[in-house]
């Protein structure tokens, strides 16, 4: 599921994505992901990867909710995950 959602502070469009299956979700920013794959090199059970130079999180059914992934992307990219 894709949602644009108008950014009050920067008065401008910015492209969030959410991915959920079950209890499991997380939203991510991907105009603030510049594909550093933090979170995809610490995630244990690979919910993330990279596909074309942007985090995806197509197996988000497979957390287990370590917060592995809490704060780690440098951009902050990562905005909300149903473990936290």
């Amino acid at each position: 599921m894709r949602s644009i959602t108008l950014n009050k502070r920067w008065k401008s469009l910015v492209d969030i994505k959410k991915w959920e299956k079950d209890e499991y979700w997380v939203e991510i920013d991907l105009d603030l992901c510049v594909g550093a794959a933090e979170c995809v090199n610490i995630c244990p059970v690979n919910v993330y990867e990279l596909i074309d130079g942007k985090v995806v999180a197509e197996h988000i059914g497979d957390c287990t909710d370590c917060k592995a992934c809490q704060n780690v992307c440098p951009t902050n990219a990562i905005l909300s995950h149903s473990a936290w």
